[in-house]
């Protein structure tokens, strides 16, 4: 038997081992704290083929945890590919914005990152401090109205080890688009390049056109995602009457796709991303991609404790 067989049967059962005791957790810790989880959500991702029917190959799990008062959060991620048990903790604000993530391999921190915000909800402050590199990359976010157009504006001045690297203007529409980018030098004067951006009927960037003024020439660029219709890219219902049980998902999974092969193998979409829900307790995401042949299912499913 292959190595690499061999290796992913040991994970998987190292996975199916450890996965019953995490599910009956009710406690986690979390920097110095304890916390009582108010709720558990089981995510199951799987790779999927269909000739006749449906087959699901299992390539990673996760389990996260919710504090009583929603404020923080802690995942652990189990991949096939590794016997390292990964886990990110969320702290966020009384708004659900996140504040602050550690993410550990094992029990060793490996990144942290932490965010500020004004009072309108816009971020002001950002910082990545890479335990492994011992690199830090820091952020700071600035908001004006361009007077000509009206347009918001975001000036971001951005960071390398406490050394400025650049400074990069961002103008969004009306609507909360990004239209233009403009990227200057870190005397915030020189202009790197000039970017603008055209979307797509699904809100998705079709086109992206750059300007290098050293070089007084422009660029374009196709982005085929835009160019995908809104239909391959949706929230649906689940429409199902049954009640979903955890222990028989996969089961459960199989008989669900094949009822929605029509639009999953839709020939207009040459990518697609559905969100089938369930209530509050249950949702399936179906993605696949031709161009980079992805086919992925998540199974999430919330429990209240």
């Amino acid at each position: 038997m292959p190595d690499s067989i061999m290796r992913n049967i040991i994970a998987l059962l190292i996975l199916l081992a450890t996965t019953p005791l995490l599910h009956a957790q009710t406690t986690f810790k979390a920097g110095w704290n304890n916390y009582q989880a108010s709720m558990i959500i089981r995510e199951y991702t799987y790779s999927y083929t269909f000739a006749d029917s449906f087959k699901l190959f299992l390539t990673d799990s996760a389990i996260t945890y919710v504090a009583t008062d929603s404020m923080v959060t802690q995942t652990h991620f189990y991949h096939l590919r590794d016997k390292a048990i990964y886990k990110t903790i969320n702290y966020l604000t009384g708004k659900k914005q996140v504040i602050k993530t550690e993410e550990y391999r094992d029990d060793n921190l490996q990144v942290l990152n932490e965010w500020k915000y004004d009072d309108k909800g816009r971020k002001i402050y950002s910082l990545e401090d890479n335990k492994l590199t011992g690199n830090v990359y820091k952020k700071n976010f600035d908001y004006s109205t361009d007077k000509k157009t009206n347009e918001l504006v975001m000036t971001e001045s951005a960071y390398f080890n406490n050394k400025i690297e650049f400074y990069t203007k961002s103008y969004f529409d009306k609507n909360n688009m990004k239209v233009k980018e403009v990227r200057l030098n870190d005397n915030n004067k020189d202009v790197i390049h000039v970017e603008n951006y055209v979307y797509g009927e699904n809100g998705k960037v079709k086109e992206r056109s750059v300007y290098f003024p050293e070089f007084k020439v422009t660029k374009k660029f196709t982005e085929n995602e835009g160019l995908l219709l809104p239909k391959c890219f949706t929230v649906l219902p689940m429409g199902v009457k049954e009640k979903i049980n955890i222990h028989t998902r996969v089961s459960f999974m199989k008989k669900f796709l094949t009822s929605k092969v029509a639009i999953i193998f839709d020939k207009d979409c040459d990518e697609i991303s559905y969100k089938f829900v369930s209530g509050n307790y249950c949702d399936i995401v179906v993605a696949s991609s031709k161009m980079n042949n992805v086919k992925k299912v998540v199974f999430r499913y919330r429990e209240k404790i």
